[in-house]
């Protein structure tokens, strides 16, 4: 009885998700595991001060009463005693070390990190990192952080920055992190962008795969799994499986323009209703065949009913300048003629 329910809710599940997505047959199908992501496995943030030695001059001055203070300090805890006004300038500079701690790390685990000056350094060039503690939000220590800074030459004619740093593989885990991501036999999984349809869709593949409803869409952002009972205690085989499924990601219709270099990034599919636009000695009407005469214009575009890529092609054909083709598209938004959101970077 039990095979022959499922065998059912297989074939109900299949020509189900047929007739939901028959029309989006065009559509590109997006793994799980890039739509997803699971409560609870998550990085987290940690940080910390250090101290960089053997910058040939190119360190803190001795204004920076922080870097003489460390200085003193650090040479005090190796057993000299320095007071913090005999401290060379220059030779060192007080940074800001901060990493990213992955989920699941484990002890000895190593992780880059990033140092940043505090100071008045010109350059962290050439430096070694002493050993600097990081610390999460809890205020408990993770990680330790230590290595050598090399910061390549100067090229071009862009300006290289020589005062922040990467440390590859320059950090050491010291405290295990864990998290109870499975809570009982369920889960809860996010959308990285959250979105009705999305959402629905998902719980769709997901029930119609296990042949069975497991996945519930609370909202549009947060989708409540409960585990099969055939994957108890298989938790990492059961999202291996889930991570691999595939669903149509459903978007928003969106125009991305960058009036600095006259980019437009668009959906191909983003309608533009009838409208007539005049800009300059153009003279366009989408929609409709009754353009009138535009006496001395130069330019004519007829469109009986277009999209937005379509539109675009044209004007490019016809010599538009980039900074003319985003006012257009501004104006079109502002007349409500262009059917999607306009996002101006």
């Amino acid at each position: 009885m039990q095979r022959s329910s499922n065998l059912f809710f297989g074939c109900f599940g299949a020509l189900f998700l047929n007739i939901m997505f028959g029309s989006q047959a065009l559509g590109q199908e997006v793994r799980l595991k890039d739509l997803i992501q699971i409560r609870g496995v998550r990085s987290n943030q940690i940080y910390g001060l250090g101290l960089v030695v053997g910058l040939g001059g190119s360190g803190d001055s001795k204004k920076s009463l922080a870097t003489n203070r460390a200085a003193a300090n650090m040479l005090s805890r190796l057993g000299m005693q320095m007071k913090e006004d005999e401290i060379v300038p220059g030779t060192m500079a007080i940074v800001m070390v901060t990493a990213e701690l992955p989920p699941f790390s484990r002890n000895g685990t190593k992780i880059n990190v990033k140092v940043s000056t505090v100071g008045d350094a010109k350059s962290l060039a050439g430096g070694n990192l002493m050993v600097a503690p990081l610390r999460a939000a809890d205020s408990q220590i993770y990680a330790v952080a230590q290595g050598g800074i090399v910061i390549g030459k100067a090229a071009g004619t862009g300006v290289q920055v020589q005062t922040a740093a990467i440390i590859p593989d320059g950090g050491v885990v010291e405290r295990e992190t864990t998290t109870d991501f499975a809570r009982g036999s369920s889960l809860v999984l996010v959308l990285k962008e959250p979105d009705f349809t999305t959402s629905q869709r998902i719980c769709d593949v997901i029930n119609s795969h296990f042949r069975g409803f497991y996945a519930d869409a609370g909202d549009l952002s947060a989708i409540k799994l409960k585990i099969p009972p055939t994957y108890d205690g298989k938790v990492v085989e059961f999202i291996s499986e889930l991570e691999a499924l595939k669903v149509v990601a459903d978007r928003p219709s969106v125009v991305v323009l960058n009036e600095r270099t006259g980019t437009v990034v668009m959906g191909g599919d983003v309608l533009v209703s009838p409208v007539s636009i005049s800009h300059g000695d153009l003279a366009i009407q989408v929609g409709g065949s009754n353009a009138k005469d535009p006496g001395t214009r130069q330019g004519i575009v007829e469109m009986p009913g277009t999209t937005v890529a379509s539109l675009i092609k044209s004007l490019n054909a016809m010599g538009v300048k980039p900074e003319d083709l985003v006012s257009i598209l501004q104006s079109l938004k502002v007349a409500g003629a262009l059917k999607a959101d306009l996002r101006v970077m």
